[in-house]
């Protein structure tokens, strides 16, 4: 008898050790997604948002089944948001989603006939979120997409990479036949560079004009404005 019941207890024991073998395997090759980690650049999107977009889109993949996840789909999915520049999605081990959220980075924002909106880096029309602070350079009065875009936009990234100017500079004017005007900080004259062509040249002269002013102990009229479109001088308009 006590024969039998050890029999019985290893046939128990390894039918045990099977079935744990048997639920392993399967585990692994139909895992279920337990963890979603994501991971994003910028201020436009929180996690709870990218979260929430994923949800609404039935692309959320938490409680499925990892062979029936498409990182390709959630890539695709995630791309389409105003927000999104690039989504990198794959999967760890057999049981999480890594997600990686490049956001759109703005470098200007437009204020013109009504309606605004951002540029960004790719040169790309981008929309506004009020809830969101940024710190680009406002483009106001008769601009276009398209000189946003272009010229403007250059110029923007000039200005970002001028230790000199960039602090000076507060927002941008677009009158009339494309005459660009830079507002100053610290209540300093705006300047008139008509075209936004010779942009530098005609920064320098502003410069130059600036600094030997300061040099002979002198400050800058209260001009209401420096024109600086015409060749080698400054013209200051009260």
């Amino acid at each position: 008898m006590r024969k039998v019941i050890r029999i019985i207890f290893v046939l128990l024991v390894i039918t045990g050790i099977v079935a744990v073998l048997v639920w392993a395997a399967t585990d692994t090759q139909d895992g279920i997604c337990h963890r979603v980690n994501i991971e994003t650049t910028g201020d436009f999107l929180s996690v709870s948002e990218i979260q929430s977009y994923l949800r609404k889109e039935n692309l959320y993949p938490s409680g499925m089944p990892m062979c029936s996840i498409s990182t390709q789909d959630i890539e695709n999915g995630l791309s389409a948001h105003p927000m999104v520049r690039n989504v990198q999605c794959y999967k760890r081990g057999d049981t999480i989603i890594e997600l990686y959220v490049v956001q759109r980075l703005p470098i200007l924002r437009v204020l013109s006939d009504g309606e605004t909106y951002y540029i960004d880096a790719d040169r790309k029309r981008m929309p506004v979120r009020p809830d969101v602070k940024t710190d680009v350079i406002w483009v106001k009065g008769h601009v276009g997409e398209q000189m946003a875009r272009e010229e403007i936009a250059d110029f923007v990234l000039w200005l970002k990479d001028n230790s000199y100017w960039h602090p000076r500079i507060q927002s941008i004017e677009i009158r009339e036949g494309k005459q660009v005007v830079l507002r100053q900080a610290q209540d300093k004259p705006p300047i008139l560079l008509g075209r936004i062509n010779d942009h530098e040249q005609k920064l320098h002269k502003v410069r130059v004009f600036t600094e030997q002013m300061n040099e002979n102990g002198m400050t800058v009229p209260a001009y209401k404005e420096l024109d600086a479109r015409f060749e080698r001088q400054i013209v200051g308009r009260n």
